[in-house]
């Protein structure tokens, strides 16, 4: 019983789930399954392609994108996501390749009015090509050309009423699944990302006289009637009634071994359930930065002071002085957006 014999099965999607199950209980020694399968897809999608092309897409997932899903991976941020991105920007810059392929003989003749038609005449889609246009910039696969950045032409959100009208919904809608009535009042109450809810773990919980969440350091108490339907939800945790989770640990235990449930079925389920995710997510974070400083609105929900301040600006808000020293004094932490 090895990796090997899962690696060279003919149909290995048919065995995923398997495998996994044996890693989770130690049969098998854990292993970077998620990179070999990444690499697997990456080996079929250049097959077919011209063997220029091929090298330089191979050598760019590879350099860049595998080695970013193990970063992931060892440091525990892995989501299924990650690989989402990487399969996407893997796609576009096949397309891009092609689209040089058919103007040009060889790449080095590539123009700035190449690009901009590209991404002129395409879906927004293809700006996903960008990292690869860089990278090959930068290892002389291509000339020096501006490939800009796609601005979104407008920001999506809720209006007050829109997002109570979801949150009446929520506590009180019995006909959706308990644990997406959660996650939904998670992102609702708390402007929380749906990849971060997805992987929340049990013990950024605190069951008591009331609920406790630590999304980062700090403690924030869930409000009625949303803590009744948490203490509901982790009594009966779904996904539970199998081997696949010998020690769980996650407030959404996936149907894999030893997984969170995955972002893109939450994501799914919410969206069925009539819910914008990124209009939700900015209208509480307007919400929030009116009632509070931004300083403890980014504190509190794991939020950088910049995005913090931005959404107190867009909101309309007083007083900007005083944030603008906090955000002057505080480094960008980088979180979502």
């Amino acid at each position: 019983m090895t990796h090997a014999a899962f690696d060279t099965h003919p149909a290995p999607e048919r065995v995923a789930f398997l495998r996994t199950l044996l890693v989770e209980h130690g049969i098998l020694e854990k292993t970077d399954i998620e990179v070999q399968k990444f690499d697997a897809w990456v080996t079929t999608e250049v097959s077919s392609l011209p063997a220029g092309d091929k090298q330089i897409i191979l050598q760019y997932a590879r350099w860049v994108h595998v080695r970013r899903i193990r970063d992931l991976l060892s440091a525990g941020k892995f989501k299924p996501g990650s690989v989402l991105y990487s399969r996407q920007s893997i796609t576009a810059a096949i397309d891009f390749l092609a689209y040089v392929g058919s103007r040009h003989t060889l790449r080095r003749d590539l123009e700035q009015i190449d690009i901009d038609e590209w991404l002129s005449e395409g879906p927004t889609t293809r700006s996903l090509a960008r990292p690869f246009v860089r990278w090959c910039i930068q290892h002389n696969h291509l000339p020096p050309v501006n490939f800009p950045y796609r601005v979104a032409k407008s920001v999506p959100i809720l209006t007050q009423q829109e997002r109570l009208e979801h949150l009446r919904r929520v506590a009180s809608d019995e006909a959706i699944s308990t644990y997406l009535r959660v996650a939904g009042a998670l992102l609702l109450l708390f402007a929380q990302p749906i990849t971060r809810i997805a992987a929340m773990t049990l013990d950024q919980v605190e069951v008591g006289e009331v609920i406790v969440l630590r999304i980062t350091q700090d403690e924030v108490i869930v409000p009625p009637p949303f803590d009744r339907l948490i203490r509901e939800h982790i009594v009966a945790l779904p996904n539970l009634n199998t081997s696949a989770h010998r020690d769980n640990k996650w407030l959404f235990p996936g149907g894999s071994p030893g997984k969170h449930l995955s972002s893109n079925h939450l994501m799914t389920g919410l969206r069925n359930d009539g819910i914008d995710l990124r209009a939700a997510k900015n209208a509480v974070l307007r919400r929030l930065v009116l009632e509070l400083p931004a300083p403890v609105v980014a504190d509190s929900l794991g939020y950088s002071y910049n995005v913090a301040e931005r959404h107190r600006l867009d909101a309309g808000a007083m007083h900007l002085g005083y944030v603008s020293l906090m955000v002057a004094d505080e480094p960008d932490a980088g979180a979502d957006g």
